[in-house]
Protein backbone atom coordinates (compact mmCIF):
# COMPACT_ATOMS: atom_id res chain seq x y z
CA UNK A 1 0.00 0.00 0.00
CA UNK A 2 2.94 2.33 0.64
CA UNK A 3 3.80 2.38 -3.08
CA UNK A 4 0.24 3.14 -4.15
CA UNK A 5 0.03 6.02 -6.62
CA UNK A 6 -2.21 9.04 -6.13
CA UNK A 7 -4.06 9.47 -9.43
CA UNK A 8 -4.68 13.03 -10.61
CA UNK A 9 -6.61 13.94 -13.75
CA UNK A 10 -5.65 17.05 -15.74
CA UNK A 11 -8.34 18.17 -18.19
CA UNK A 12 -7.23 21.75 -18.98
CA UNK A 13 -4.62 22.01 -21.73
CA UNK A 14 -3.11 25.38 -20.70
CA UNK A 15 -1.52 23.86 -17.59
CA UNK A 16 0.01 20.82 -19.34
CA UNK A 17 3.29 22.49 -20.51
CA UNK A 18 4.29 23.39 -16.94
CA UNK A 19 3.66 19.94 -15.40
CA UNK A 20 7.20 18.87 -16.31
CA UNK A 21 8.51 21.50 -13.87
CA UNK A 22 6.92 19.56 -11.00
CA UNK A 23 8.14 16.06 -11.90
CA UNK A 24 10.35 15.73 -8.82
CA UNK A 25 7.65 16.71 -6.37
CA UNK A 26 5.08 14.53 -8.14
CA UNK A 27 7.49 11.61 -7.83
CA UNK A 28 8.17 12.37 -4.17
CA UNK A 29 4.46 12.54 -3.34
CA UNK A 30 3.69 9.52 -5.60
CA UNK A 31 1.33 11.61 -7.73
CA UNK A 32 0.51 10.06 -11.11
CA UNK A 33 -0.76 12.57 -13.68
CA UNK A 34 -3.22 11.55 -16.39
CA UNK A 35 -3.97 14.16 -19.06
CA UNK A 36 -7.36 14.12 -20.79
CA UNK A 37 -7.56 15.90 -24.14
CA UNK A 38 -10.68 18.04 -24.52
CA UNK A 39 -11.85 20.62 -27.06
CA UNK A 40 -13.52 22.75 -24.40
CA UNK A 41 -14.30 20.87 -21.17
CA UNK A 42 -15.44 17.49 -19.89
CA UNK A 43 -19.21 17.06 -19.65
CA UNK A 44 -21.04 15.44 -16.77
CA UNK A 45 -21.54 12.34 -18.93
CA UNK A 46 -17.82 12.07 -19.73
CA UNK A 47 -16.80 12.60 -16.09
CA UNK A 48 -19.20 9.99 -14.75
CA UNK A 49 -17.36 7.32 -16.74
CA UNK A 50 -13.91 8.08 -15.30
CA UNK A 51 -14.10 10.20 -12.13
CA UNK A 52 -14.10 7.30 -9.65
CA UNK A 53 -10.39 6.63 -10.39
CA UNK A 54 -9.04 9.95 -9.19
CA UNK A 55 -8.02 11.52 -5.89
CA UNK A 56 -7.35 14.89 -7.48
CA UNK A 57 -8.39 17.00 -10.47
CA UNK A 58 -6.91 19.98 -12.27
CA UNK A 59 -9.80 21.21 -14.39
CA UNK A 60 -11.14 24.02 -16.53
CA UNK A 61 -14.91 24.47 -16.85
CA UNK A 62 -15.67 20.75 -16.43
CA UNK A 63 -19.24 19.96 -15.35
CA UNK A 64 -18.57 18.80 -11.80
CA UNK A 65 -22.17 18.27 -10.70
CA UNK A 66 -23.73 16.55 -7.70
CA UNK A 67 -23.88 13.31 -9.71
CA UNK A 68 -20.19 13.54 -10.56
CA UNK A 69 -19.24 14.25 -6.94
CA UNK A 70 -21.30 11.28 -5.74
CA UNK A 71 -19.44 9.05 -8.19
CA UNK A 72 -16.04 10.49 -7.16
CA UNK A 73 -15.57 8.28 -4.07
CA UNK A 74 -11.79 8.87 -3.88
CA UNK A 75 -11.75 12.58 -4.72
CA UNK A 76 -10.01 14.84 -2.18
CA UNK A 77 -9.23 18.01 -4.12
CA UNK A 78 -10.46 19.97 -7.15
CA UNK A 79 -7.95 22.55 -8.34
CA UNK A 80 -9.78 24.85 -10.76
CA UNK A 81 -7.62 26.58 -13.37
CA UNK A 82 -8.71 30.22 -13.26
CA UNK A 83 -11.30 32.04 -11.20
CA UNK A 84 -14.87 31.03 -12.12
CA UNK A 85 -16.39 28.21 -10.08
CA UNK A 86 -19.88 28.18 -11.62
CA UNK A 87 -19.31 24.80 -13.33
CA UNK A 88 -18.57 23.14 -9.95
CA UNK A 89 -21.17 22.33 -7.30
CA UNK A 90 -18.98 23.82 -4.60
CA UNK A 91 -21.55 23.51 -1.80
CA UNK A 92 -21.95 19.78 -2.38
CA UNK A 93 -18.19 19.31 -2.72
CA UNK A 94 -17.73 20.99 0.66
CA UNK A 95 -20.41 18.72 2.17
CA UNK A 96 -18.44 15.73 0.87
CA UNK A 97 -15.23 17.20 2.36
CA UNK A 98 -13.64 17.77 -1.06
CA UNK A 99 -11.37 20.83 -1.12
CA UNK A 100 -12.01 23.25 -4.02
CA UNK A 101 -9.37 25.81 -5.00
CA UNK A 102 -9.17 28.52 -7.63
CA UNK A 103 -7.03 31.64 -8.28
CA UNK A 104 -9.18 34.67 -7.38
CA UNK A 105 -8.08 37.97 -8.91
CA UNK A 106 -5.38 36.47 -11.13
CA UNK A 107 -7.03 37.67 -14.35
CA UNK A 108 -7.99 41.18 -13.23
CA UNK A 109 -5.42 42.93 -15.45
CA UNK A 110 -5.76 40.70 -18.52
CA UNK A 111 -9.59 40.66 -18.58
CA UNK A 112 -9.95 44.39 -17.93
CA UNK A 113 -7.43 45.12 -20.70
CA UNK A 114 -9.46 43.11 -23.22
CA UNK A 115 -12.59 44.99 -22.16
CA UNK A 116 -10.76 48.30 -22.68
CA UNK A 117 -9.55 47.10 -26.08
CA UNK A 118 -13.12 46.34 -27.12
CA UNK A 119 -14.29 49.74 -25.87
CA UNK A 120 -11.63 51.55 -27.94
CA UNK A 121 -12.19 49.46 -31.07
CA UNK A 122 -15.97 49.87 -30.98
CA UNK A 123 -16.10 53.55 -30.01
CA UNK A 124 -13.77 54.46 -32.92
CA UNK A 125 -15.18 51.86 -35.37
CA UNK A 126 -11.67 50.50 -35.88
CA UNK A 127 -12.80 47.00 -36.83
CA UNK A 128 -15.36 48.21 -39.39
CA UNK A 129 -12.77 50.61 -40.85
CA UNK A 130 -10.19 47.79 -41.00
CA UNK A 131 -12.55 45.53 -42.99
CA UNK A 132 -13.34 48.26 -45.53
CA UNK A 133 -9.68 49.21 -46.06
CA UNK A 134 -8.77 45.55 -46.68
CA UNK A 135 -11.53 45.43 -49.29
CA UNK A 136 -9.90 48.34 -51.13
CA UNK A 137 -12.11 51.17 -49.84
CA UNK A 138 -11.00 54.35 -48.05
CA UNK A 139 -13.90 55.39 -45.75
CA UNK A 140 -13.83 57.87 -42.87
CA UNK A 141 -16.17 56.41 -40.20
CA UNK A 142 -16.88 58.80 -37.33
CA UNK A 143 -16.52 57.43 -33.82
CA UNK A 144 -16.93 59.12 -30.46
CA UNK A 145 -14.62 60.35 -27.70
CA UNK A 146 -14.62 58.58 -24.32
CA UNK A 147 -13.95 61.70 -22.25
CA UNK A 148 -16.98 62.63 -20.11
CA UNK A 149 -18.92 59.57 -21.27
CA UNK A 150 -20.61 57.39 -18.65
CA UNK A 151 -19.06 53.97 -18.11
CA UNK A 152 -21.41 51.57 -16.32
CA UNK A 153 -19.76 48.62 -14.57
CA UNK A 154 -22.07 45.84 -13.40
CA UNK A 155 -20.04 43.74 -10.97
CA UNK A 156 -17.63 45.69 -8.76
CA UNK A 157 -15.20 42.91 -7.93
CA UNK A 158 -11.49 42.91 -8.75
CA UNK A 159 -11.95 42.97 -12.54
CA UNK A 160 -14.55 45.75 -12.38
CA UNK A 161 -12.38 47.84 -10.07
CA UNK A 162 -9.28 47.34 -12.24
CA UNK A 163 -11.20 48.47 -15.31
CA UNK A 164 -12.48 51.53 -13.44
CA UNK A 165 -8.92 52.59 -12.54
CA UNK A 166 -7.90 52.29 -16.21
CA UNK A 167 -10.89 54.15 -17.63
CA UNK A 168 -10.66 57.01 -15.15
CA UNK A 169 -7.43 57.93 -16.93
CA UNK A 170 -9.50 58.44 -20.09
CA UNK A 171 -11.70 61.02 -18.37
CA UNK A 172 -14.78 58.79 -18.14
CA UNK A 173 -17.53 59.15 -15.52
CA UNK A 174 -18.12 55.92 -13.63
CA UNK A 175 -21.41 54.33 -12.57
CA UNK A 176 -21.29 51.08 -10.61
CA UNK A 177 -23.79 48.39 -9.71
CA UNK A 178 -23.47 45.27 -7.59
CA UNK A 179 -25.95 43.37 -5.42
CA UNK A 180 -23.07 42.38 -3.13
CA UNK A 181 -21.76 44.68 -0.42
CA UNK A 182 -18.62 46.40 -1.64
CA UNK A 183 -15.97 47.78 0.69
CA UNK A 184 -16.88 51.46 1.23
CA UNK A 185 -13.21 52.45 1.29
CA UNK A 186 -12.77 51.00 -2.20
CA UNK A 187 -15.83 52.85 -3.49
CA UNK A 188 -14.56 56.11 -2.00
CA UNK A 189 -11.03 55.58 -3.29
CA UNK A 190 -12.25 54.84 -6.82
CA UNK A 191 -14.90 57.59 -6.64
CA UNK A 192 -17.56 55.19 -7.86
CA UNK A 193 -21.17 56.29 -7.83
CA UNK A 194 -23.11 53.14 -6.91
CA UNK A 195 -26.57 53.16 -8.54
CA UNK A 196 -29.41 50.76 -9.29
CA UNK A 197 -29.13 48.55 -12.36
CA UNK A 198 -32.01 50.45 -13.98
CA UNK A 199 -30.34 53.85 -13.49
CA UNK A 200 -27.03 52.51 -14.80
CA UNK A 201 -28.67 51.10 -17.93
CA UNK A 202 -30.48 54.41 -18.56
CA UNK A 203 -27.39 56.62 -18.18
CA UNK A 204 -24.39 54.58 -19.33
CA UNK A 205 -22.88 55.12 -22.78
CA UNK A 206 -20.79 51.97 -22.31
CA UNK A 207 -21.85 49.01 -20.14
CA UNK A 208 -19.39 46.31 -19.07
CA UNK A 209 -20.54 43.08 -17.41
CA UNK A 210 -18.04 41.84 -14.81
CA UNK A 211 -20.28 39.59 -12.70
CA UNK A 212 -19.98 35.97 -11.58
CA UNK A 213 -22.51 33.54 -13.05
CA UNK A 214 -25.07 32.54 -10.43
CA UNK A 215 -28.86 32.46 -9.94
CA UNK A 216 -29.06 36.25 -9.64
CA UNK A 217 -26.94 37.01 -12.72
CA UNK A 218 -28.40 34.39 -15.09
CA UNK A 219 -29.79 36.33 -18.10
CA UNK A 220 -29.20 39.55 -16.20
CA UNK A 221 -29.46 41.40 -19.52
CA UNK A 222 -32.68 40.38 -21.25
CA UNK A 223 -35.18 42.01 -23.64
CA UNK A 224 -36.40 44.32 -20.86
CA UNK A 225 -32.89 45.63 -20.15
CA UNK A 226 -32.18 46.37 -23.83
CA UNK A 227 -35.34 48.51 -23.89
CA UNK A 228 -34.09 50.49 -20.88
CA UNK A 229 -30.59 51.13 -22.27
CA UNK A 230 -29.59 54.45 -23.75
CA UNK A 231 -29.89 54.52 -27.54
CA UNK A 232 -26.52 53.69 -29.17
CA UNK A 233 -24.85 52.34 -26.04
CA UNK A 234 -21.98 49.85 -26.25
CA UNK A 235 -22.32 46.56 -24.36
CA UNK A 236 -19.26 44.50 -23.35
CA UNK A 237 -19.48 41.03 -21.80
CA UNK A 238 -16.30 39.58 -20.28
CA UNK A 239 -18.05 37.57 -17.55
CA UNK A 240 -20.06 34.48 -18.61
CA UNK A 241 -22.18 33.89 -21.71
CA UNK A 242 -25.41 33.15 -19.86
CA UNK A 243 -25.37 36.59 -18.20
CA UNK A 244 -26.84 37.92 -21.48
CA UNK A 245 -29.91 36.48 -23.20
CA UNK A 246 -28.32 35.94 -26.61
CA UNK A 247 -31.59 36.19 -28.56
CA UNK A 248 -32.26 39.54 -26.90
CA UNK A 249 -28.77 40.76 -27.86
CA UNK A 250 -29.27 39.67 -31.48
CA UNK A 251 -32.65 41.44 -31.53
CA UNK A 252 -31.09 44.65 -30.15
CA UNK A 253 -28.31 44.59 -32.77
CA UNK A 254 -30.77 43.84 -35.56
CA UNK A 255 -32.98 46.77 -34.52
CA UNK A 256 -29.88 49.01 -34.20
CA UNK A 257 -30.54 49.77 -30.55
CA UNK A 258 -26.82 49.38 -29.81
CA UNK A 259 -23.81 51.25 -31.15
CA UNK A 260 -21.95 47.98 -30.85
CA UNK A 261 -21.16 44.96 -28.68
CA UNK A 262 -17.99 43.23 -27.54
CA UNK A 263 -18.57 39.59 -26.57
CA UNK A 264 -15.89 37.27 -25.19
CA UNK A 265 -18.26 34.66 -23.73
CA UNK A 266 -21.29 32.86 -25.13
CA UNK A 267 -24.25 30.76 -24.03
CA UNK A 268 -22.83 27.87 -26.04
CA UNK A 269 -19.07 27.47 -26.52
CA UNK A 270 -17.42 27.07 -28.98
CA UNK A 271 -19.74 29.32 -30.99
CA UNK A 272 -21.92 27.56 -33.56
CA UNK A 273 -21.15 28.62 -37.15
CA UNK A 274 -24.85 29.50 -37.55
CA UNK A 275 -24.89 31.88 -34.57
CA UNK A 276 -26.46 35.13 -35.81
CA UNK A 277 -23.99 37.25 -33.84
CA UNK A 278 -21.36 36.38 -36.45
CA UNK A 279 -22.98 38.55 -39.11
CA UNK A 280 -22.85 41.95 -37.33
CA UNK A 281 -19.86 44.13 -38.23
CA UNK A 282 -20.36 46.23 -35.09
CA UNK A 283 -20.10 43.16 -32.89
CA UNK A 284 -16.56 42.11 -31.88
CA UNK A 285 -16.32 38.45 -30.88
CA UNK A 286 -13.46 36.72 -29.08
CA UNK A 287 -13.15 33.08 -28.03
CA UNK A 288 -13.51 33.24 -24.21
CA UNK A 289 -9.94 34.48 -24.31
CA UNK A 290 -9.94 37.59 -22.10
CA UNK A 291 -7.74 35.88 -19.50
CA UNK A 292 -5.01 34.97 -21.97
CA UNK A 293 -1.78 36.88 -21.40
CA UNK A 294 1.70 35.43 -20.85
CA UNK A 295 1.88 36.91 -17.35
CA UNK A 296 -1.56 35.71 -16.23
CA UNK A 297 -0.95 32.18 -17.54
CA UNK A 298 2.34 31.92 -15.67
CA UNK A 299 0.72 32.93 -12.38
CA UNK A 300 -2.41 30.81 -12.66
CA UNK A 301 -0.46 27.71 -13.73
CA UNK A 302 1.71 28.06 -10.63
CA UNK A 303 -1.30 28.59 -8.35
CA UNK A 304 -3.25 25.68 -9.79
CA UNK A 305 -0.51 23.06 -9.50
CA UNK A 306 0.53 24.23 -6.03
CA UNK A 307 -3.07 24.23 -4.80
CA UNK A 308 -3.28 20.58 -5.80
CA UNK A 309 0.08 19.53 -4.35
CA UNK A 310 -0.54 20.95 -0.88
CA UNK A 311 -3.40 18.50 -0.32
CA UNK A 312 -1.17 15.40 -0.72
Amino acid sequence: MKNKKIKVMVSWSKVVPVLKNYKKIFRKKKIQIEVKKTKQHLTEYQLLKIIDKYEGIICGDDEITKKVIDKAKKLKVISKWGTGLDSINTKYAKKKKIKVYNSPGVFSDSVSQLALGMILVLSRKIFENHIQVKKGYWPKPTGFSLRNKYLGIIGLGKIGQTLILTCKGLGMKILGNDIKKINKRNLKKLKIKKVSKKELLKKADIIVLCVDLNKTSYKLINFKEFNIMKKNAILINISRGSVIHEKALIDALKKKKLYGAGIDVFEKEPVDSKNKLLKFENCILTSHNAFNTIEALKQVNKNTVENLIKEF
